[in-house]
């Protein structure tokens, strides 16, 4: 019976001695830094899906942030608001063709430029104006009425008709007097631009040795020296009314009238 009670002490140490390192193998595992838990990992770390969205946008993203960059339509819009080659020839002025038979410094060569681009005339040929050869009443009559606006144009009427019916109508040209084929002197050429702009009456007299004061051109003379269109011939004294203009004086005369009748009054300059 000892021997039982013995046994059974032994055992009961035994099992005593075996606890106690595993009590304090538990405290120490309860003392050592905490093991991290998900919520630790979702402090520390984002999880998969928030790096995607916060580090990386999401696909549909991306493709939001390319669609902020001009679409290719929209670039193509941008350029054609730049203007088209078209546009720009449109925009710039027309470029007078030059003619072999003026020179640069032609005296005449800004005013057959100027005639050109008005459309005034075309010259004689593509290549040659012909600034010395005779200037007719046809001529002047034509460009006149060109310089003017061309009224009265319609399909199928020549020029030369309807710039004589103009004529005409405005009292410019007394049908047949002269006829139309025969060359326009000097006197005839202020004559019928003074005509076409009104007969103006004159602020200063002009008088030249070889024009009667009362002659009826008088008063266009008188004009056209006013208006810069001529300042007559030789030392001025002149005018040689009845001498045969050339298709560069004519155009020259035109030319000039052009620029009086742009040209700013005196009370608005100053205004």
């Amino acid at each position: 019976m000892k021997k039982k009670l013995l046994s059974l002490a032994l055992a009961l140490v035994l099992s005593l001695s075996l606890a106690v390192p595993a009590f304090a193998a538990e405290e120490d595992k309860t003392d050592a830094a905490p093991t991290e838990t998900a919520g630790d990992k979702k402090d520390e770390t984002p999880a998969e899906g928030e790096e995607k969205k916060d580090e990386t946008p999401a696909e549909g993203e991306e493709k939001k942030d390319e669609a902020e960059a001009p679409a290719e339509g929209e670039e193509k819009k941008d350029e054609a608001e730049a203007p088209a080659e078209g546009g720009e020839k449109k925009d710039e002025a027309p470029a007078a063709p030059k003619f072999t038979d003026v020179a640069a410094n032609s005296p005449f060569a800004a005013a057959i430029d100027w005639a050109v681009a008005e459309g005034i005339t075309t010259g004689k040929t593509e290549t040659t104006f012909g600034p010395g050869e005779t200037c007719t009443v046809n001529h002047i009559l034509t460009f006149l009425w060109r310089a003017n606006g061309k009224p009265g144009a319609a399909e199928g009427v020549k020029d030369f008709d309807a710039a004589v019916k103009w004529a005409v109508e405005k009292e410019i040209y007394v049908q047949d007097e002269p006829s139309t084929g025969m060359p326009c002197t000097r006197e005839l050429a202020v004559t019928f631009m003074w005509k076409a702009a009104g007969s103006p009456e004159v602020k200063t007299e002009k008088s030249f040795t070889d024009v009667a004061s009362d002659a009826e051109s008088a008063g266009a003379i008188a004009w056209a020296v006013e208006n810069g269109v001529t300042a007559g011939t030789g030392d001025g004294t002149t005018f040689e009314p009845g001498v045969v203009c050339t298709r560069g004086q004519i155009v020259t005369f035109l030319y000039r009238a052009n620029q009086a009748a742009a040209a700013p009054a005196e009370g608005e300059a100053s205004k």
